[in-house]
């Protein structure tokens, strides 16, 4: 476990007030994707009434974003999606069907026949723009899926070892290029096609190479770090937002690593500035001191207690921004504007998901108006709006959350939502208290921290779990660890709010510090994401569990116990 008891300290406190959001230019452009799939038959439909169209986001490489598009009779559809790249590679599904396709503004089709779904090697037809691009890499997969040394991200690893970076990057890149360099050498691809897949080469090489030097603590050179990123590129993929938020990974290392030399860290005038604009209780005297360091951009030793004083009125708002600026300043020293730019819209973009709405909406205003790029404007507008999409529905949550005193037991704040407390009480009665109140149902108990991008996913993921089973059977419950980073203080409200913005139904266990040490000795979690799961009767009879991600081995140990 990750320091998971020392962590059990450390609390999150988000305040302010969500006001109506900026309104930002967005794309116009947009791509019309209409199909059909032909002798679709009455069984096929009952199955599969829906197809699915997703495309990414460059700063969320995780997040598919999806547009369903339902059936018609006929087997028709049609659905529309935004672009804010020229070209952007999407993904097509039906069924258990997919494929990937370029993107661009106009409208393209893509057409199946139902009696060859699972017997063509390619079973798609497409037509509109990028026709013939689409088509051909949809024969280029078919011949990449028979190809025997496709690469291996374990075998890789083993042979780039003790290799230097720039001698790794070349062999992990021809071992993704062998592929398409064997189909080239059989049909000739068009000039999109080969930019289109040789980017995702080197995209796929250069994110191996970004993990390899974050892992080992190492610094990329600054010849090879620029080739990895190639300039000017309009196609996004998938494979160059994993590499980018790979590459902000390994930055925003590199620039952590600095934190110890305060010389490198955010100016005197930036942090009297953040003083005095978000500062709180702050007098007029403080003010007009503040409006001096500012105008000198220096202070002396001895005033750091001034600043700190400060700080730790409203350490939920500073902190965060403080971070914010020092990476950037540091930033700013040792790359260039486009990379400053990306790394600005990439924290904003990690963020969001971190922070309750009001916190969301300070953060987003301060941020966004930073980022120059288009794209990336509009990416993290994306980004933004899905996040405060349910913001009525979130408040009216809230409200009735912050109605609770100390003490509440299953209140469903939103449909299907409930949430159990007791400040007063004993951490390890309290879980008894939830168990007991499912008992004859076998509970799926999932210990996830909202700060943490792999147990938000466990969150989402566990409701697949919970839509697997009858409500009469089977009870998931939330144990949040509502725990940040040592920079923050926890807010008691982000969990619940997290719970209704992404629809996480099911009961929900709020503990104090003190009254998850209880629960923890009892559940003996090996790490800060961890599943156990209790019997009909009570009794805990499968700790550290199957995480939700991995379906089947989760179903199993759930259904030992049915």
């Amino acid at each position: 476990m990750k320091n998971l008891y020392q962590r059990l300290f450390l609390l999150l406190l988000f305040t302010g007030y969500l006001l109506p959001a900026q309104s930002y230019a967005q794309s116009a452009d947009s791509v019309i994707v209409t199909g059909r799939v032909r002798n679709l038959s009455a069984r096929l439909y009952r199955e599969a009434p829906t197809v699915t169209v997703s495309r990414n986001n460059i700063l969320q490489a995780n997040r598919e974003l999806v547009r369903p598009a339902p059936l018609n009779i006929d087997g028709t559809f049609r659905v529309s999606l935004p672009l804010i790249y020229p070209q952007e590679e999407m993904y097509f599904n039906y069924g258990r069907i997919s494929t990937a396709f370029l993107a661009s503004s106009g409208t393209l089709t893509i057409e199946l026949n139902a009696d060859s779904l699972f017997t063509a090697a390619v079973p798609f037809r497409f037509g509109g723009v990028n026709a013939q691009v689409n088509q051909q890499f949809a024969r280029y997969k078919a011949f990449e899926a028979t190809y025997p040394d496709k690469p291996d991200g374990q075998k890789l690893s083993t042979r780039v070892s003790g290799l230097g970076d720039d001698a790794a990057y070349r062999l992990v890149v021809n071992s993704y290029k062998a592929p398409f360099m064997a189909f080239a050498a059989k049909e000739k691809p068009f000039p999109l096609l080969y930019r289109w897949v040789s980017f995702t080469d080197r995209y796929n090489a250069a994110a191996f190479v970004y993990d390899k030097a974050t892992y080992e603590n190492d610094d990329i050179s600054k010849s090879l770090n620029d080739s990895l990123r190639p300039p000017n590129d309009r196609l996004l993929t998938a494979a160059r937002a994993s590499a980018m938020n790979r590459f902000a990974t390994y930055v925003t290392q590199r620039l952590s690593a600095q934190a110890g030399n305060r010389s490198n860290g955010i100016t005197v005038r930036a942090l009297s500035i953040l003083l005095d604009r978000y500062g709180k209780n702050i007098t007029a005297e403080e003010r007009l001191r503040l409006n001096d360091y500012a105008t000198a951009n220096s202070a002396r030793q001895a005033d750091l207690q001034f600043f700190d004083k400060l700080m730790k009125r409203s350490p939920d708002t500073l902190q965060r921004l403080v971070n914010y600026e020092t990476l950037i300043q540091r930033a700013i020293r040792q790359y260039d504007s486009t990379t400053v730019d990306y790394l600005a819209a990439y924290w904003l973009a990690v963020s969001l998901p971190t922070v309750t709405l009001n916190f969301a909406r300070l953060l987003y205003e301060y941020a966004r108006p930073q980022i120059k790029d288009p794209a990336l404007a509009q990416s993290i507008d994306e980004l933004y709006r899905l996040e405060v999409k349910d913001s009525t529905r979130i408040r009216a949550a809230m409200q009735t959350f912050r109605k609770i005193d100390t003490r509440t037991n299953a209140l469903e704040i939103s449909p299907g939502i409930f949430v159990t407390k007791d400040e007063l009480g004993n951490g390890s009665s309290l879980l008894d208290q939830v168990i007991n109140a499912n008992r004859g149902k076998v509970i799926y108990l999932l210990l996830v921290s909202p700060t943490d991008e792999a147990a938000r996913q466990a969150a989402l993921d566990a409701q697949r779990l919970r839509s697997a089973y009858s409500a009469r059977d089977f009870a998931l419950v939330y144990l949040p660890m509502t725990m940040a980073s040592a920079t923050v203080i926890n807010d008691k409200t982000l969990w619940p709010e997290l719970a209704t913005r992404y629809n996480l139904t099911g009961d929900h266990l709020l503990l104090t510090d003190s009254q998850l040490y209880d629960a923890i000795e009892r559940l003996r979690p090996d790490d800060e994401t961890s599943a156990t799961v209790v019997n009909r009767s009570g009794k805990i009879v499968k700790r550290n569990a199957p995480l939700p991600a991995d379906f089947e081995e989760a179903r199993k140990v759930i259904d030992k116990n049915l």
